[in-house]
């Protein structure tokens, strides 16, 4: 059978793949390479090498900042696997439409506002075209970011839309939080946006019904980065004033990585869905039918993921989590800020997270609790240079009392060793 056109492989140029390649540059002598092995060996010199690895099956984690040890039941591992990775794009099976479509209307249900499109490929891609969204509407070309957001958000943010088509411009935090005073001193007339975390990176809780009143009053959107999670106990962002809401699914059945098995989420007010970027699934009777351009498909299995995973658990599942979570964190706050050496860096209410300050360097803490096979917490500094220091700790459900017993312990063998050096309080929250 001859290949299709679109999979005929490009011609080899005449005297083959090296043909281009000066001879003086080309390696002449024999490779250096080791005897071969048999499979058996190549089976045992793997698994040495995967020895060094810390995973979650062998570890605690109390990582934030994004990405979150949450539970997973069995069945979305079942049947992510079974779809397969396999892309959904508009011209799939009916199956894969709905699949997309049910997850459009639960995050439009969990974020209060009326219409969702497809998934993106991740998060920050989700708000790149929020923004871009914003822009359209408003005829505005600047965006006011947070800097209590992600900063790898914000640095993907700028990254493609600064200076032009979009410039985007920052606003400091107070306390752990963004300040309405300081969002309305930062916009212009050219603003299309305000963009925040709920709770933002620290982990603290934002007045979400302030910020937007401050960015309505000049005319400019909201655009609120949220967690899935939160929202079965928090106001979801269309009931605060967020125009528009983005969100990340690693929380929803995926576990921690280097992605590649969530998506990124959007939605915005009803009378903005004709506006929504990328592309849409809309039921008609009993047929799914896809709207809009599909600028980049997505794997089946990180759609049915979140999917699976909100039925099985359901609204009160997802409220169980959230509470677990919240009450972990607070009771992990307190056991870390017991210990002589470690203080809250800010007073602000928060969820699942919260930045202490040490006075051991933070990368020492970190590298000291990798050894007790303990992944947290995260060094704030190379984000914010001037939370010299500080880390990160998040807990969630997972997290059990043996846990904390664990890291309390480890925090207090830390300081019985006395590493690090000098304690240097930043009074400048900004």
């Amino acid at each position: 059978m001859s290949e299709p056109p679109s999979a005929k492989r490009p011609p080899v140029p005449p005297g083959g793949l090296l043909a281009g390649i000066p001879p003086e540059l080309r390696w002449s002598r024999p490779l250096r390479l080791p005897e071969p092995l048999a499979e058996c060996e190549l089976s045992s010199h793997l698994l040495e090498l995967t020895v060094p690895n810390t995973h979650l099956d062998e570890a605690v984690c109390f990582l934030g900042g994004g990405t979150y040890d949450h539970y997973v039941p069995a069945l979305v591992d079942a049947i992510a696997a079974s779809v397969g990775s396999r892309l959904i794009a508009p011209d799939s099976p009916q199956p894969f439409l709905q699949a997309v479509f049910e997850l459009q209307t639960l995050f439009a249900s969990l974020a209060g506002l009326g219409a969702a499109s497809a998934p993106f490929a991740d998060a920050p891609t989700a708000l790149v075209e929020a923004i871009r969204m914003a822009a359209r509407l408003t005829g505005r070309r600047q965006a006011v970011l947070a800097r209590a957001l992600n900063p790898s958000y914000r640095a993907i943010a700028q990254t493609l839309l600064n200076p032009r088509p979009i410039a985007c411009d920052e606003v400091g935090y107070h306390g752990g939080i963004t300040r309405p005073g300081d969002v309305e001193r930062a916009l212009s007339d050219g603003a299309a946006c305000v963009v925040i975390e709920q709770p933002n990176f620290f982990g603290c809780l934002e007045d979400v019904p302030a910020l937007a009143a401050a960015a309505h009053r000049n005319g400019a959107l909201l655009i609120a980065k949220v967690d899935p999670i939160s929202l079965a106990l928090l106001a979801p962002p269309g009931e605060s004033g967020a125009d528009i809401a983005i969100a990340d699914t690693q929380a929803l059945g995926s576990r921690p990585g280097y992605g590649g098995s969530s998506v990124g989420l959007l939605a915005a007010r009803a009378d903005l869905g004709t506006a929504l970027p990328g592309w849409r699934v809309e039921r008609r009777g009993e047929a799914f039918e896809a709207a809009g351009v599909c600028a980049s498909p997505v794997a089946a299995d990180r759609v049915v993921r979140p999917v699976v995973y909100l039925a099985a658990v359901g609204s009160d599942g997802l409220a169980r989590a959230a509470r677990l979570s919240v009450a972990a964190a607070h009771e992990l706050q307190r056991r870390v800020c017991s210990i002589e050496g470690f203080s809250p860096r800010f007073r602000a209410p928060f969820f699942k997270e919260f930045a202490v300050e040490a006075e051991a360097d933070a990368e020492e803490v970190m590298e000291a609790l990798l050894e007790s096979n303990i992944l947290g917490a995260l060094p704030l500094q190379p984000h914010y240079p001037e939370m010299e220091n500080c880390l990160l700790f998040a807990a969630t459900e997972r997290r059990t009392k043996a846990d904390l017993d664990l890291l309390h312990h480890a925090l207090e063998l830390l300081g019985d060793a006395d590493i690090g050096g000098d304690f240097a309080l930043d009074s400048d929250d900004a």
